[in-house]
Parts: structure tokens; C-alpha cells; sequence
């Protein structure tokens, strides 16, 4: 948004540069991202008046004009223009000035005549596009004045980035004007003339058919007006902020919108077919816009029609048969409000963007019409000698109210951080155009919370602050004026509370940690199977809860497993790796009585390699042992039990449960081969899955510290025969029993199986590890402890080969 300084000025007494004013505004209203001094590149051009012309003796095409340029100086000039003559007011650039396209006026001999100094075009100044002849000037100019004083150019533009919550009431300068005179602590002046209003004595007919879509329409008749180019003063205000003088009506408009904020629009009253009826287009409907294109309009864009079709898209742009042209003689001015969603979509639709389309899409106040209004006829009447009618048509059936906000005064300062005097928020507020009242005694609007006996204040809110909706927002107001920057940087007072850890949080953070340590790389799946992944999994399809709207039939149930997905992982990735380990921390649904399912949290991991075929259940198996010992669970689990299988997918000779203190907390095995082929997978996957519901009841986040034993081990090595139905693990469980305290660890180190030995029979070769806490062992006292382990043995029915 482009807004001028002197502009402000008229409606502000602004005692500080330009300069300062930006960075007042940036610090407490809207980002001024540049400031422009707009006649900068005017210096040295000055109003000239023409005073003699003689054609040049050796060009056909130039002339010697004699230039009074003020302070009795008469000069020489050489110029070439079709459009000189005497007695015209021009712009003249003196010796020394650089323009700015660069060029440098110095003089110099042209066919032999000296001049000094040039008579300039609009496009050699930067103030138009018009090359065709010199800028002829307003004849009541001063001669010998700047220029740029002389077309009021002494001015500096600001660029203000207006954000969307203030765009209901700033995108104007009057808008801009009530921050700068709060910021100063001034008072806005701005007069508009009082014109009678009454729709009843109106001579327009008006009917509103989308009340929902148009809250407010007000019109007024101006006859006999003469449309002519603006006065200079505003042209150049209109043209310092981007808008292009068209005439002195339409101008008009413009220059309203750009002071309040109202977009506006004339029509030209004879060319109208009786009433204005605001509806719904038609399906089809068209119009030729004022940018001369056609659109087609469907039911849901407004229009500003006539009883024969659309004069207006409202909101949007005005239409081509019923524009103002150089032989209109009656107008109509309009200003509306319309609904901002409604206008957005039509603007988006047509691909059509205007001014007004900017503001009416951001929400504008619909109390702004009726100012709008009288400002403009009163302007029609200075600039264009029309006669208004006496009455403006007015429709305004529901009109606003301002909000009124209640709250404890105590509130600003929990807010703000710091305490700000009661007379200050009061003129703070004020100057904000809010009515302010303290130590009122109705309570109504207040919370719970709010009903002590604690100072009140009670706020209207001006209807054009549309951002303003609670206690906050006000209390901010009072923020950004008083200034953030006089608000100390002061941690808050709160009360400080150790932070409650999350069990399962914890519990899952240090799996995946864990896990990643280990090789494990965790994906991410969907909780939703087909039928064919059920079918796959050899699972039954009435276990599984259905949804009654899947997004596909891909994801049409809630998994009970895990795994379907991870198999699918699998298969794609092993198109691209030889082996991998993946691991998903996921939810599964069980049915139960509940409306809801029973929802259990589950680790799955698992492994597969293709070269790999005996060893790729004892590879996770070893894994499994050292992430349940990282979580601070003994790894005190099962060997894979011949045929126990719960499930169909496991492998009937290669599966077992994870037991921990006599309780399942997961199961571990392979897939079944006829499992893993339906899967697209040729090799073995070696599959675990621990539940985190039972894993939580022996987790803990605090670890016994146990200090490095300082004496040394003693290591015995026994060669033990068993048959092939005994578990190492209750060989260990004989081990530690038989040695006691002194056995700190028992590893195997070789498995045999020979003719010598005998069907189903294994010999296993161990190493058996003794340390005592307080003492060095001795050999004898080993010994007897190794005794006492190989008699246990024995007694056990195993031999002992060495």
C-alpha cells in the first residue's frame, strides 16, 4: 500500500520527519518497507511561461523560444515540440540539471543556435508516458516556482506492508492517519460534508434480492455534470500511490477509496434501464467489463444489475455499457459492502483482480458508505459543477453494533509482563477511537474465573476494528502503542514443576535408539489391510474390525499384525539389498465387548538376508537379548520350542515364545515359507514381535550401577554330552545353580555331532567363567566349585568327555 506523507499531513498535525514517522509505525503499527522522495529527480526543473517563438533559420522543424523562467531570467531555447506556444506555463530543466533517465542539460549549439536549458516532455520528467509534445502546465503557476512544489511532487511515499487483520480499516489513508495520530497523541481531523439521507425520497429505486451477500448498498444522483481531466492536485495524489487519472468522476472515486478505504463506482445514470436490483447472475449471464473483456458469469458471482441485465460485478468491476464517457451528463455514485468470501471466489474465478476486489476480499466496514457517499458529491460538485439530489438512497437493514468486551484490569499486566498506570491504557485506548470505562459493576460478560471483586474495564470496539474480537486483542493494542521495546526482558513468574516423564514414551524412545544401534532401520505403515494381505497372512477375516468407509479396498481393515506390511517392505527392498533388519513400533485393533477396539502397542523387527539360512534366528534371537538387557531385563529368554505355534504364520519347528519372570512378552521364530512366497519372497525372515503393555511392567528408566570387579577370573573349560532334546539354557540353569555366586558367566564354544557319539546325541564344549567379589580365587577353591558343577551334570544323566 502506497500512502503519502502529505496526504497524512492533512489529516494529522506530523511534527516529525519522514523518516522517523516510518520507523515509528514499523516499530508499532505495520511494517514501512521503503520511503520514497518522490520529487528528488526534479531538482532544477522549474514552471517556465513562454514568452516569444521564432522558427529556427537552418531547421524547418525547430523553433527559438524565448522562456521566462522567474528572478528576471530570460532564456534561449532550442526546442522541437509541435505543441509550443506563447503564453504557455512549461516545465523547463535549467543548465546543471540531471533528469531522471540520466540525461544532463548543459548548453550546447543546435544548427548553430545556442540553448540553454530544456522544455520538457511528461516521459523526460518520469511523469508519464506522453512524448508527443512538451508538458503544457496549469497557466495560474508561479512562474520561476520548483516543479515539484508546483505539482505538489515535494512529497514522500511510504510502502507499508498492511497485514490481513488490519486490512479491514488501514488500507486507506485516513485508516493509516488514526494510527500516526495515536502514535503521536494527536487528534484526526477529517470533515465530511452533511448531506441529508433518506431512501424514501430518493429518486433511485434499490433492491437488494442477496441481503446475505450485500449488507449495505447507498447511492446518490448527481446531474449535470461535466466530464473533464482532474485538476493537477489530483492527478499527482492519485498517481503518487498508483492509480491512473481517467477523469474527474472516476477520479473521484479513486481518491475516495484511497482516503477511507471504500471502493466506489459511477455509472452513468441515463444509460441505466430502471432499478438497481442487486442478485445472483444467471448461468451464462455475461458482461463487458471496463478492462474490455467479456466474462461469463455463473449463480454464484454477484452482480450489480438493471431490470435488463448486469451493469457491475460487484465488488470486482464495474461494466462498459453503463461507464462514464465524455458525454456523460448524470451520474450515480454507489458504495457498498459486500461479502468478502463471495467476492474472493469471483475475483479467483474470473482471474480478475482490482482495487476494490483487494479491499472488499479483506472485509471492509459497512458503516464506511454513507462518509464515502458525501464525500464524493461534494467533490462532484467542486470539481465536475454537478447539481446532487437532496437525499442519498441508503439499504442497511441489519446495521452493526459495537462490540463491547469486559474485562479485569489485572489481566493486561499477566499479559503484558508489565504494569501500565490506568490513565495510560485509558489514553491509549482512547486515541484508538475505543469509549473506555472502569470500575463498572455489571458482570454478566465475565468468566468464572474473572468474578472477584477486582477493578473492571468495559471496552466498545469502533466498528471498523473487525480484528477486534476478545480481551486479548485489546490488550495488545495497549501493548503496541505503549511500545514492546519499554516492556522489559524478564523470564515470566511461574511456578516451576519437575517434568512428569512418560512411561511408554521413554519405554519406546530407548527401543528405537536401541534398535538403530543394532542395524535396525524402522518404517512407518499403514494400520490398514486388505483382504488379500489377511488371506496371505493365513489370518481369518472375521477377526478383523472392517471400516465402513476405506479410503480403498487396499485399506478396507484394522490389522491385528504387524507384519503384513513389513513383508511388503521386504519384497520391495529386496530388489536393491541382499540383507537388512526393519523394525515398526505400531499399533494393532483386537475386537472386544467396547465400542472401541482394543488397541496394543507392539515392537516388530525383522531380519533376512539371502544367503543366510541356519544362522537367521539366532542372529535376532541375539539381538532380542541384547535390547531387553539395554532396557534392564535379563535376557532370560526361551530357545525355540519344537510345534509350539500360535499364530499360522510362524514356522511350525522354528518359532517360541520370549519369557521373562514366568510371563510372555513377545514371540520370536521364522515365517512360514508358504507364508513369505505369497509375500513375493524367496528366502527366510526371522520374525519377533514383543508386546510393550507387558514389556512396560518390568521397564524402568533408573539402572543399578554395579562398580568393574577389580580381581581377576578363573576359566574352566568342559565338554559335556547330551541328547538332542536338551536346551542350553537349562544346561546354564544347572551351571549357575551347581556353582553359586562364583559362576559369573557360561558360554558356549563348540557343538559336535559325530558316529562316535551315537544318534541324537550332541556334544557341546563350554567355557565357564569364576570371580568372587571381595578375593582372588584360589585353585583349590575353583576346583571344588568345578567339581560340584560336573557332579550336578552327572547327576543330570549327561557325560562328561573332559
Amino acid at each position: 500500500m502506497k500512502i503519502s506523507y502529505n496526504w497524512l499531513k492533512e489529516y494529522v498535525d506530523i511534527n516529525i520527519s519522514p523518516e522517523k514517522l516510518a520507523e515509528l509505525l514499523t516499530m508499532h503499527s505495520f511494517e514501512v518497507e521503503n520511503v520514497i522522495y518522490q520529487g528528488e529527480s526534479l531538482d532544477g526543473v522549474a514552471v517556465g511561461e513562454i514568452l516569444e517563438i521564432e522558427k529556427h533559420p537552418d531547421a524547418d522543424r525547430l523553433n527559438l523560444v524565448k522562456v521566462d523562467v522567474g528572478e528576471n531570467k530570460i532564456l534561449d531555447i532550442v526546442c522541437g515540440a509541435p505543441n509550443v506556444e506563447i503564453k504557455q506555463k512549461v516545465a523547463v530543466a535549467l543548465v546543471g540539471t540531471e533528469l531522471f533517465n540520466g540525461m544532463k542539460i548543459e548548453k550546447r549549439k543546435v544548427r548553430n543556435i545556442e540553448s540553454s536549458g530544456m522544455i520538457c516532455a511528461e516521459d523526460e520528467l518520469g511523469l508519464g508516458d506522453d512524448h508527443d509534445g512538451i508538458m503544457v502546465l496549469d497557466k495560474n503557476l508561479e512562474v520561476g516556482m520548483p516543479l515539484k512544489k508546483a505539482l505538489n511532487l515535494d512529497d514522500v511515499i511510504f510502502e507499508i506492508d498492511i497485514l490481513p487483520n488490519r486490512a479491514h480499516d488501514c488500507l486507506s489513508h485516513i485508516g493509516v492517519a488514526r494510527e500516526v495520530a495515536a502514535l503521536l497523541k494527536k487528534s484526526i481531523k477529517y470533515q465530511v460534508s452533511s448531506i441529508k439521507q433518506d431512501l424514501k425520497e430518493s429518486s433511485l429505486s434499490i433492491k437488494i434480492e442477496e441481503k446475505s451477500l450485500c449488507k449495505r448498498y447507498s447511492a446518490a444522483v448527481v446531474k449535470d455534470v461535466e466530464i473533464k481531466d482532474s485538476p493537477i492536485w489530483l492527478k499527482n495524489k492519485l498517481e503518487s500511490c498508483g492509480v491512473r487519472s481517467i477523469n474527474n468522476i472516476v477520479d473521484i472515486t479513486n481518491y475516495v477509496m484511497l482516503s477511507f478505504g471504500q471502493p466506489m463506482h459511477a455509472f452513468d445514470a441515463d444509460k441505466l434501464n430502471g432499478k438497481i436490483i442487486i442478485r445472483k447472475a444467471k448461468k451464462g449471464e455475461k458482461i463487458l467489463a471496463l478492462d474490455e473483456e467479456t466474462y461469463e458469469l455463473n449463480e454464484n458471482d454477484l452482480v450489480i444489475a438493471d431490470e435488463k441485465s448486469p451493469i457491475a460485478i460487484a465488488g470486482v468491476m464495474g461494466g462498459m455499457e453503463t461507464a462514464v464517457d465524455e458525454n456523460t451528463k448524470n451520474i450515480i455514485f454507489e458504495a457498498a459492502n459486500f461479502d468478502c468470501t463471495n467476492i474472493r471466489k469471483t475475483s479467483k474465478k474470473l482471474k480478475l483482480s482490482s482495487e476494490s476486489s483487494y479491499r472488499f476480499e479483506r472485509e471492509i466496514d459497512p458503516e464506511m458508505t454513507m462518509s464515502a457517499i458525501m464525500k464524493a458529491v461534494e467533490m462532484a460538485k467542486d470539481l465536475a459543477g454537478g447539481k446532487a439530489e437532496e437525499n442519498i438512497a441508503d439499504v442497511y437493514d441489519n446495521p452493526i453494533e459495537k462490540k463491547e468486551i469486559e474485562f479485569k484490569f489485572e489481566r493486561i499486566k499477566n499479559l503484558l509482563g508489565v504494569e501500565v498506570a490506568e490513565k495510560e491504557v485509558v489514553i491509549i485506548l482512547e486515541l484508538l477511537d475505543f469509549e473506555v470505562a472502569i470500575n463498572i459493576s455489571s458482570r454478566q460478560s465475565l468468566s468464572a474465573e474473572d468474578s472477584d471483586d477486582k477493578k473492571i474495564i468495559k471496552v466498545k470496539v469502533p466498528t471498523y476494528r473487525i480484528d477486534i474480537e476478545r480481551a486479548n486483542d485489546i490488550i495488545e493494542e495497549v501493548g503496541r502503542i505503549y511500545g514492546y521495546k519499554n516492556i522489559p526482558e524478564v523470564a515470566p513468574e511461574v511456578k516451576m514443576e519437575s517434568v512428569v516423564s512418560d512411561k511408554t514414551l521413554s519405554l519406546e524412545k530407548d527401543i528405537r535408539t536401541i534398535s538403530e544401534g543394532l542395524g535396525f532401520c524402522e518404517t512407518y505403515n499403514y494400520s490398514f489391510v486388505s483382504e488379500k494381505d489377511i488371506n496371505n497372512l493365513g489370518l481369518k477375516v472375521e477377526d478383523h474390525l472392517e471400516l465402513q468407509n476405506p479410503l480403498s479396498e487396499e485399506h478396507k481393515f484394522m490389522r491385528i499384525s504387524v507384519l503384513p506390511y513389513l513383508l511388503k517392505n521386504i519384497e520391495k527392498n529386496l530388489k536393491y539389498r541382499d540383507s537388512f533388519a526393519l523394525f515398526e513400533l505400531g499399533r494393532v485393533y483386537l475386537k472386544s465387548d467396547n465400542k472401541l477396539p482394543d488397541e496394543k502397542r507392539i515392537f516388530a523387527g525383522v531380519v533376512v538376508g539371502k544367503n543366510i539360512k541356519s544362522t537367521l534366528f539366532y542372529e535376532l534371537k541375539g539381538q532380542m537379548e541384547i535390547l531387553l538387557n539395554k532396557l534392564g531385563i535379563a535376557a532370560d529368554t526361551e530357545c525355540p520350542r519344537r510345534g509350539h505355534s500360535v499364530s499360522s504364520f510362524w514356522h511350525k519347528s522354528r518359532s517360541a515364545e520370549i519369557i521373562y519372570k514366568n510371563k510372555t512378552i513377545g514371540r520370536i521364530g521364522e515365517i512360514h515359507p508358504n507364508i513369505s512366497n505369497a509375500f513375493g519372497i524367496e528366502t527366510r525372515v526371522s520374525y519377533v514381535e514383543i508386546y510393550e503393555e507387558e514389556l512396560l511392567e518390568f521397564y524402568s528408566k533408573e539402572k543399578n550401577f554395579q562398580k568393574i570387579n577389580k580381581f581377576p577370573s578363573a576359566e574352566l573349560d568342559l565338554s559335556v554330552v547330551f541328547t538332542e532334546d536338551v536346551k542350553w539354557d537349562d544346561v546354564k540353569k544347572v551351571v549357575f545353580t551347581a556353582g553359586g555366586k562364583l559362576v559369573k558367566n557360561v558360554e558356549p564354544f563348540d557343538i559336535y555331532r559325530g558316529e562316535e557319539l551315537g544318534d541324537g546325541k550332541k556334544s557341546i564344549a563350554f567355557r565357564i567363567s569364576y570371580q568372587a567379589e571381595d578375593r582372588t580365587l584360589k585353585d583349590e577353591e575353583v576346583g571344588v566349585v568345578q567339581g560340584k558343577v560336573v557332579e550336578e551334570l552327572g547327576k543330570m544323566g549327561w557325560e562328561i568327555r573332559n
